[in-house]
């Protein structure tokens, strides 16, 4: 008997000794296929069209992004991802977390040596600025993406985008929709049959003009059934988005609400605003004046793309146009 159940113990501890090792052996084969499956979704190739056409090849999902359009700077950061170097700017916040990287000049004047010594797996640059970069970067094999974000169809699309290259898909697609029911909301509270008239002007230190077509004030303004007095100016030689600025044109219109972005210094574009706008003494007729209509608007929800956070620019504007309704929220 003592025989039999001292057999029956060794063979009780044989099988608990078996089922441990088992157990080990899942639990490694698990963790394998884990660390197996992240190694796939970093080598994965990540192929896309930038928005001037030229497909974008990575080799899996970046880890040193290097951003020289501050929209995109905001977007990533805003997905929970992260660059290793960024343009400096002038009136557009830097996300918290990004204030810190290394700079690498202005927008429109990159530090190209600088840029490739940081050894980037993807550079972020706009048509508009960073074109003349191509070359560089593709004699250095840096994978080089120029894209544009301006209005909000741009934004949905960059933001799938911007989730597939950070790994991020799923979040992207529940800020998107977040988002879109935001400026859902403050579109049904619309006034129907309303259509303010209004005029954008872009403050230099140096200069005023005024915004025609695909910016962000005037996409928000079509989103708010506005109408923009500036689309039938002649374009300016220079850009077709904006007009030369004449204060006789716009008294003609005489837009219920001027709205003005400064671009550059806040303090210098004061001073335009005082010396080439008010010092007139035709600009104290204008019914938008006289009405005190007329806003400054704030740099860092205008004068980039607002990216996820448009439905704080279509408010922020919407307060402005329609104050009986929006004004008290």
């Amino acid at each position: 008997m003592g025989k039999l159940l001292q057999k029956n113990r060794i063979i009780g501890i044989a099988a608990a000794m078996l089922a441990v090792i088992l157990m080990a052996a899942c639990q490694q084969e698990e963790d394998t296929s884990a660390t197996e499956e992240n190694q796939d979704n970093r080598t994965e190739e990540i192929a896309f069209t930038d928005s001037t056409d030229r497909e974008v090849v990575l080799d899996g999902q970046p880890e040193r992004i290097v951003v020289l359009a501050p929209e995109f700077l905001k977007l990533i950061y805003d997905l929970n991802g992260e660059a290793v170097g960024r343009m400096s700017t002038s009136g557009i916040p830097i996300p918290e977390k990004a204030e810190d990287l290394p700079e690498l000049g202005t927008v429109n004047q990159i530090n190209t040596e600088e840029l490739v010594a940081l050894s980037p797996d993807l550079v972020i640059g706009a048509p508009n600025f960073h074109a003349d970069l191509e070359g560089i970067m593709e004699n250095s094999d840096i994978p080089f993406a120029l894209l544009d974000m301006r209005s909000f169809d741009d934004v949905k699309e960059m933001s799938t985008l911007m989730g597939e290259i950070l790994g991020k898909e799923e979040l992207a697609a529940e800020k998107l929709q977040e988002t879109e029911d935001e400026m859902q909301a403050i579109e049904d509270k619309l006034p129907s049959g309303e259509e303010p008239s209004i005029v954008v002007l872009n403050i230099t230190p140096r200069s005023v003009s005024v915004q025609r077509s695909n910016t962000t004030a005037l996409e928000i303004g079509d989103l708010l059934h506005v109408n923009n007095i500036g689309k039938d100016m002649e374009a300016s030689p220079d850009s077709q988005t904006s007009a030369p600025y004449s204060l006789e044109t716009i008294a003609e219109q005489q837009p219920d609400y001027i709205l003005m972005t400064i671009h550059g210094s806040e303090e210098a574009g004061k001073e335009t605003i005082t010396d080439e706008l008010e010092g007139n003494p035709a600009w104290s007729s204008l019914k938008a004046v006289q009405e005190g209509n007329v806003h400054i608007v704030p740099s860092e929800k205008y004068l980039s793309n607002p990216g996820l956070d448009y439905a704080d620019t279509m408010q922020d504007m919407a307060e402005m146009v329609y104050p009986e309704v929006f004004e008290n929220e």
